[in-house]
């Protein structure tokens, strides 16, 4: 089974997406051959989670990002490793980060009626994960 679902992902990571350094692992597009279908790929490595002592906290967000289901919180949909890394796969949310539109469209920041639907589509996630008794930092 893992190597039906590794061969399935292996040299299909989207250019049209730049890859980008979370805090936690290196995120990056992915497609799956068979129907084209897009996901994100976390990338956690684990000797960083070890040095870390954060085999806890990786686990915990695998547990989280499988118990929600929001259109505005990625989900959880596979998991595998590697000999070297975890691997979480992710729904795709298009449109990127927040972060990318403050400073990179145009001037940094946006107009008032945009940041308040960007606040609404915050407060429509929390609300999400606080249905299901999830706090976020």
């Amino acid at each position: 089974m893992l190597t039906a679902l590794l061969s399935v992902w292996s040299g299909r990571l989207s250019s049209s997406l730049a890859k980008s350094q979370s805090r936690g692992g290196q995120v990056c597009a992915c497609q799956v051959r068979a129907t084209g279908k897009m996901y994100a790929c976390k990338k956690l490595e684990k000797k960083r989670i070890k040095r870390r002592k954060g085999e806890a906290m990786a686990l915990n967000e695998k547990r989280i990002l499988e118990k929600v289901h929001s259109r505005f919180v990625v989900s959880l949909c596979y998991t595998y490793q590697t000999r070297k890394s975890l691997c979480l796969v992710l729904t795709i949310m298009n449109g990127g980060d927040l972060k990318f539109h403050i400073y990179n469209l145009g001037d940094p920041g946006f107009e008032e009626q945009r940041a308040i639907f960007y606040a609404a589509e915050l407060c429509c996630g929390l609300e999400d994960l606080q249905r299901e008794r999830i706090v976020y930092r």
